[in-house]
């Protein structure tokens, strides 16, 4: 029987509800899939003809032990999704960077090299930004990301120097229309659109997690999502499997906000039935072929 193994980890180790519909699929495929938290010491990754990272949402609490198993896993031979070097290309998010310098349509991002009041000023000022969003170099779930104005600098500052904010730490500027028209989320398998939602934060925030009060509805993509997203897909240096793309209407176009092939929520509790097949399909043919390889 082949088995497939769902990477969870110890703060949520069960399989996600999204992912429990990709799992009955596979069942009905005659393979067995097991929930294991990456970061159990007693968790046994042999054995598996594929492991793959789906909800192992707390890596970015310590990257390096994240980093360390990962590398421990690839050594071991396990057939992993999405591919270990394209995951580690993705934790942090100095890859928007890469993705602009290709061409790629996505936020505006930048390092933090000053973090005192007057570098995080000095930033605002050269772009032109009113107010700005910090966020950790690795981070998820929009853990110690924070929205800085002109009157919250010095408190911004502070943050950073106490280590409420987690260094690095990355600059980009506040997208009004996160919280005025949502974020939108597109989910790729094998490259090809499956599905997409709209993710809309609580009112007075601009997080869209639901954690945070945000909402999620399957609606369909905005015409100008679909080839900036592409394009985005396009310039990652592998292929992944399955992906999951942000991005948001802006008046001076479609803007991406972020790739996430490492432990997306890929939302198909909000997906038609072919998504979860789809998906499910997709890691029994990778189980027959290479995990990626690297573009041209």
């Amino acid at each position: 029987m082949t088995r497939v193994c769902f990477v969870t980890c110890r703060r949520w180790p069960e399989i996600s509800e999204s992912d429990r519909l990709v799992a009955r699929a596979l069942e009905r495929r005659g393979v067995r899939v097991e929930g294991r938290a990456w970061n159990e010491p007693a968790a046994d990754f042999e054995g598996f003809d594929a492991v793959v990272l789906r909800s192992n949402w707390d890596y970015h609490f310590d990257p390096e032990a994240f980093l360390g198993w990962l590398d421990r896993l690839e050594r071991a031979g396990a057939r992993i999704f999405n591919p270990p070097a394209l995951v580690r290309w993705n934790l942090s998010k100095r890859y928007l960077m890469a993705l602009q310098a290709a061409g790629v349509p996505a936020v505006a991002t930048t390092g933090l090299e000053d973090e005192t009041r007057a570098g995080l000023e000095a930033i605002m000022r050269r772009h032109g930004w009113r107010a700005c969003v910090l966020k950790p170099e690795i981070g998820a779930s929009a853990h110690d990301t924070r929205l800085v104005t002109e009157e919250t600098l010095a408190e911004a500052a502070t943050a950073i120097a106490t280590g409420a904010i987690r260094r690095p730490v990355l600059v980009q500027p506040f997208v009004e229309e996160v919280r005025t028209r949502g974020e939108w989320s597109l989910v790729f398998i094998e490259g090809d659109l499956t599905h997409s939602v709209l993710k809309r934060p609580a009112a007075g925030d601009f997080r869209v997690q639901s954690h945070l009060g945000g909402t999620v509805h399957a609606e369909p993509a905005p015409p100008g999502a679909l080839p900036a997203a592409r394009a985005a897909l396009a310039a990652l240096p592998l292929p992944p499997l399955y992906a999951r793309i942000d991005a948001v209407e802006t008046p001076a176009g479609v803007l991406i906000m972020e790739v996430e092939v490492n432990e997306p929520s890929l939302f198909f509790t909000h997906a038609p039935p072919a998504a979860a097949e789809r998906f499910a399909q997709a890691l029994l043919n990778g189980t027959a072929t290479s995990a990626g390889t690297p573009r041209d």
